[in-house]
Parts: C-alpha cells; structure tokens; sequence
C-alpha cells in the first residue's frame, strides 16, 4: 500500500516522502502484523504519481468493483479485506471518479483512493472500523461523508480543493490524531479553530493554503491545539508555545471566541432563515398546486352545471309544449263547455233526430256545433211543421192569472234542473282536465 508523506507518524521532526525501501520494510511490517490483503502492484512512488498528475492529462475514468477488489486483493470473501489500495491504477492511466461498491468491505482498516478523480467523498456508511483513510490529490471540494468514522485516526486529503473545516470534524471523529490539508483553499484561521476539540491530534499540515501566509498563523495555531507535536512537518517547541501563549493572551482569546460564537450565531440564524424560506416557498407551491386542483374542479363543475342547464333548457321547451297543448286542451273544453251551454238553453224546445232530419230542408238558423244544430223553433216559419207532430188549431189564447203562474212555476223549475245540471257538467269538465 502507498504511503505519503502526510500520512507519517510525528515522531520525526520533519516529514519527508519515504524512498523504495523503506515502503518495502513498511509493507513486512503491515503483513507482519496481519494487515493482509495488499496488492503491491497498486504502490508507487509519491513524487512520480504527482509529476504525473501535474501534467494535466485528463485519463479515462475506472470504475470499482467488486471483481476488481478481488483480483487486486486476491481475496474471494470481500469481508476479510482490511487494508485495500486504489492509488495509480495502471490500465491505460485510468482513473477513479467515484467512489463505489465497498459495502461488503466491513472490516475494511486502511483505504488508500490517492491521486484519482473523486469530486466527492460518498459510499462508505459500511466502513465503521476504518482508522486510516487517504484522499489525497483528488478534486474534493468538501468535507462530508466521514462523520460516522469514530475510529479514523489519520485523514489524508492533500492536494484537494477544501475551503472549509467543517463543525462537526472537532466534535465527532475525536480519535483523529493526522490531519493531512496541505494543498487546498482553506484561508481562514477561524476553521483552525474549529479542531479545538480534536485531543489526541499531534501532526497537522496546512501549508500551501490561503491561510499559511496570514500573520502569526503558527503561532495561532499552536496556541489553540495545545496537543500539536508537529505543524507543517516542522516540530513545535517549547519556545513557540510560550511565544503563542503571550501573543495571544486571555482577553484577545475571549474576544475571538466572543466574534466566533456571534459569527456561528449569524450562520445559524442565516441557515433559520433559509428553512423559513424553504418552508415557505413549500407552503407557496402546496396552496399553488391546490389551487390548480380547484381550478381544476371548478371547470369540471362549470361543465356539469353547462351540461345540467342544457338539460334544463330541454326539459323547460318540453315543459313548454305540454303547456302549450294544455292551454290549447282547455281552450276547446271551454269551447265545449259554452256549447254545452247553449245546448242546454235550447234543451226545452223541440228535438229532432239528426238520423230523421234532412240538413237541407231544415232551418239553417243555428251555426253551433253543438246539439243546438238540431233544434228547431216550431214558431220560426210559419206552415212548417215536423212529419210527428199534431195537427192544431190556430188561435188566439186567452191566459187567466193561474196559467200565468204555472208558467212561472214551470219556468223557474225547469231554471233551476238546468242550473244544476250545468253545474254538475262544468264540475265534470274540470275534473276532466285536471
């Protein structure tokens, strides 16, 4: 497995990349140890690996699986795999872009993904027992992926594109005691201190960042991780120590800290602020889409109610044209009614059969349709007289007061049958159309 610089222990007052050699003492010692499983194919030189990439040639890219591992690892039983290197593959100078396929590596120890293509450290929530992880010369831009990690002790990313030390470094990987970020974009002293936390951390490298040509930034740096034996590859003194106590006394510390915790405070309300937005715009899109919904059902309504009125409308012109016919059915009954009528009138004079009368012949005095068509005023023309009827005397008759109130009486009864027949026939009529 290939071993960098930055991932040396800190016993040695200066870091320096190791030759041939002693990777190869450094390998007896892995297997020595039981850290089997290594492929000696994927080792090479440092500084080799790193002319190489500066050249910026862009190689094709590679993919990890699990065929791969097994054939750089020749281990069938990807579970027994503790130490696994993935640097400088050899195929064409293909390169690694993501990071894939190692859930089965549970007992994976030490990983080695240096000098590849990474944008992203993702993929490894198997990988609880790892205590060596190196990244370095990749195209990392953040820092994430790692925090379950509670027993990585040495984190290599040099040569990555890092702004920022996250919060949760200090807080959550506590057994850290190498931390490699030589070679990013980190420029503020505040993420240094952020590893405050960090107990057990004594070799740190930070040269090549923005934040390396600040003033007073070594002194700074030990000042705040008092556990520091080593810091850039150059070891901290005593003298140093006590130069940063007396630069960086009680009262500057507390005003750092007091500007540290506003400025956390600032993020927090600004990250606040954010959800509240992202909260509202959700609220925003939900009523958004209820309201398409309703405007939805309300054009559906607005087609029933179009379909409900048609309906309506034809119903009404059907209703219509009974009416119609009904006002015209009552028309003819009081037609008939007013004939009934009228016949009734004429009920006490003479009827004539229509089968024993000769339409010709007789009177044309009555226009009705009614039953009046056949009556006949026996006193209407004078020598007329039907083929039944009596041969009489004409005269002139002398009424005495008794006939004159008969009359009167035959009158007003025969008045009142034909009141009560009408009546009775009107009441029958209505019952009729009704």
């Amino acid at each position: 497995m290939k071993k960098t610089s930055q991932l040396k222990s800190s016993g040695s007052p200066a870091i320096r990349t190791p030759s041939p050699s002693s990777k190869q003492r450094k390998a007896e010692a892995y297997k020595a140890k039981g850290a089997t499983n290594r492929h000696p194919e994927m080792t090479g030189d440092s500084e080799a690996s790193e002319s190489e990439a500066d050249k910026g040639t862009e190689a094709g890219i590679r993919y990890i699986t699990e065929t791969l591992i097994q054939k750089l690892t020749k281990q069938e039983n990807l579970a027994h795999i503790n130490s696994l290197s993935l640097s400088l593959s050899k195929d064409g100078g293909k390169k690694f872009k993501y990071i894939e396929n190692l859930e089965k590596c549970e007992r994976l120890e030490i990983l080695n993904l240096s000098h590849n293509f990474i944008e992203k450290i993702e993929k490894l929530d198997k990988q609880m027992r790892l205590r060596e992880l190196n990244l370095s010369h990749n195209r990392i831009s953040k820092l994430e992926g790692i925090e379950h990690m509670q027993n990585l002790q040495k984190l290599n990313l040099c040569g990555n594109e890092i702004e920022q030390i996250p919060l949760w470094l200090g807080k959550k990987i506590r057994a850290l005691s190498v931390l490699n970020l030589k070679q990013n974009k980190i420029f503020s002293l505040q993420d240094v201190s952020r590893l405050k936390l960090l107990k057990d951390l004594s070799s740190l490298h930070l040269a090549d960042n923005p934040i390396a040509n600040l003033p007073h930034y070594r002194l700074f740096t030990i000042f705040h991780l008092r556990s520091l034996n080593s810091l850039d590859g150059q070891p901290v003194t005593n003298q140093e120590r006590e130069e940063a106590h007396n630069r960086f006394n009680i009262e500057e510390i507390e005003k750092l800290e007091r500007d540290m915790e506003r400025k956390e405070k600032e993020i927090e309300e600004l990250e606040n602020q954010k959800a509240n937005v992202t909260s509202e715009l959700q609220r925003r899109d939900e009523m958004n889409k209820s309201l398409k919904q309703e405007t939805v059902q309300q054009k559906k309504s607005y087609r029933e109610l179009e379909r409900e009125m048609e309906t309506k409308n034809e119903i009404l012109k059907q209703k219509t044209i009974e009416l119609n016919r009904a006002c015209q059915k009552h028309y003819e009954l009081e037609q008939e009614l007013a004939f009934y009528k009228i016949d009734a009138k004429f009920e006490p004079m003479g009827y004539i059969s229509p089968e024993n009368v000769d339409m010709e012949e007789g009177p044309q005095e009555s226009p009705y349709i009614g039953k009046a068509r056949y009556k006949r005023n026996l006193y209407s023309q004078e020598g007329f007289i039907a083929d039944r009827a009596q041969q009489v005397q004409v005269g002139k008759i002398e009424l005495d007061a008794g006939d004159i109130t008969r009359n009167e009486q035959v009158r007003a009864t025969i008045h009142s049958a034909l009141d009560v027949e009408l009546g009775d026939q009107e009441k029958h009529i209505e019952a009729g159309n009704y």
